[in-house]
């Protein structure tokens, strides 16, 4: 239900991190390294191993697994060419409804890190009906199983004008080595809805005004089950401290359903709900941790029976609050839903929960910054460590640049991801503001202080093409979180990507 992350930044372009909101012709200065030229997208990878099952509080430690992980944007596209849809892509989903009857699928882009990979849509009816409003979102992601919402229009013509009407559809694209993805369509939640007699007289066909508010930042998506057969959706309001659940059982005849359970706060968690802001949703074990970048992390075991007899709609809520010197710094984007460029939370493959921070020395257009990595060793007395040795600060981060990446922009990498198979592999955002926003995305290997390699972020009309349009800015980045996933090692190892 967030607003569209485009037009949003579109007003904060003015700040520290440099969008100007619009388009313009590229300069004609260099705007590409050698190594970041568009490459054909590479096939999936074998299999993953099986993730941790156990709760917060009881963590495997394995090593890395040797398959792939993506970078996924969270703007699902649309395709223009033959409506996305090629012979034998693996990627391409079952068909599916939305809630107006449309038939849809959706398909996978696949790069390597650190280009990013892409979620496409395709309607059976084309694109001909589809105006300006709110494109569709990655909302989630863990192990085989994707979580997006879109806005499906009216069928009515009268309405086009009245896109906050529109109701909201969630969908999870999931995939297995054994059969082609699947997407399945989430029936809508109705607690806390709006009640309107007048308005229900013109929208009453999809309710979307009885619908619940759910911000994209507080749902969150846990796979489970020995092959992730069955996933759960969570949103967290912690307003109302309430948090809503549907949970998903393959081959079953009873619909899914969602339920609505009250949280119980541990008197001695130090956590202050009244000034928290949800900016990422991570899973572990059986929960779901619900992340604040400037104070904390809450941890829902979603998958725990309740606790107590006498009110069995109760979950346990437990906190952890970030290392002191992480605390020591305050948020410099504070608008209602503008997200933090210098901060990351990551589950890694084994089990290991990480924090990345940038942390800027003076203003945000300030070229100083070090950055710091911690690793969280216990959950429930919530210890940190940091990883004295992965630390860099400006000047050494420039010093990775060799002659082969000497057109990179020397400015502050910011919207940090860590790699899932290795936790002391980072790509951050590189953005050249006097060559229209053009934006990099550079993989580091923090330990041993090398610079893996680097892509160029390019928008998803360049990519349609397969190549940079002249009459076009190539970055197309507005300002928005990734989504580390390993989806692609749970595909057929025969799915092609085009």
């Amino acid at each position: 239900m967030d607003q569209d992350p485009r037009r949003r930044r579109e007003r904060t372009s003015r700040r520290g991190n440099g969008h100007n909101g619009g388009r313009r012709k590229p300069s004609p200065s260099p705007t590409r390294c050698p190594g970041t030229e568009l490459k054909r997208p590479s096939a999936s990878p074998p299999a993953a191993a099986r993730a941790p099952q156990g709760g917060w509080s009881h963590l495997s430690r394995r090593r890395p697994a040797t398959a792939s992980w993506l970078i996924l944007d969270r703007f699902v596209h649309y395709s223009r060419r033959r409506q996305g849809i090629f012979d034998g892509d693996g990627t391409t989903s079952s068909v599916a409804q939305d809630c107006a009857g449309r038939q849809m699928r959706v398909s996978l882009r696949i790069a390597d890190p650190p280009a990013v990979s892409r979620l496409y849509l395709h309607w059976s009816g084309g694109m001909q009906n589809i105006l300006d409003f709110s494109v569709p979102t990655a909302i989630a992601a863990h192990r085989n199983s994707i979580l997006f919402q879109m806005t499906v229009p009216f069928d009515n013509h009268n309405w086009w004008h009245a896109t906050p009407s529109f109701p909201i559809d969630y969908f999870v694209y999931s995939c297995s080595s054994s059969s082609s993805p699947s997407l399945t369509w989430l029936p809508p939640c109705f607690y806390g809805g709006d009640n309107d007699p007048v308005l229900d007289k013109f929208v009453q066909q999809h309710r979307r005004q009885q619908q619940r508010i759910m911000f994209n930042a507080e749902m969150g998506i846990l796979c489970h089950g020995d092959n992730g057969e069955r996933f759960t959706v969570a949103h967290l309001c912690h307003h109302q401290l309430e948090l809503c659940l549907l949970h998903q059982l393959p081959k079953s005849d009873v619909p899914m359903a969602w339920s609505l359970k009250k949280l119980k706060i541990p008197q001695d968690m130090k956590i202050d709900l009244n000034s928290w802001r949800t900016d990422v949703v991570v899973p572990i074990g059986k929960s779901l941790c619900w992340v604040d970048y400037y104070q904390g992390m809450l941890f829902v075991d979603i998958l725990a029976p309740a606790d107590s007899k006498d009110s069995p709609n109760d979950q346990l809520l437990h906190g952890v609050r970030l290392p002191a010197q992480a605390l020591k710094y305050r948020r410099l984007y504070n608008e209602n839903g503008d997200p933090d460029p210098f901060r990351h939370v990551c589950v890694t493959d084994d089990g290991i929960i990480k924090l990345v921070c940038v942390l800027l020395k003076r203003l945000p257009d300030d070229d100083d910054f070090k950055i710091i990595t911690w690793t969280l060793v216990d959950i429930n007395t919530g210890s940190w460590r940091k990883d004295v040795d992965t630390i860099i600060v400006a000047d050494d981060f420039f010093d990775l640049y060799d002659d082969a990446q000497s057109c990179l922009p020397r400015v502050q990498p910011t919207f940090p991801v860590m790699s899932l198979v290795d936790p002391d592999v980072i790509c951050f955002l590189l953005i050249k503001e006097e060559d229209c926003n053009l934006t990099w995305i550079v993989e580091v290997n923090m330990r041993s202080k090398v610079l893996l390699s680097s892509a160029l972020y390019i928008n998803e009309e360049e990519e349609e093409e397969g190549r940079p349009s002249e009459n076009d800015c190539m970055n197309g980045f507005y300002g928005h979180y990734f989504i580390p996933t390993k989806f692609s090692s749970y595909l057929s190892k025969d799915a092609i990507t085009r």
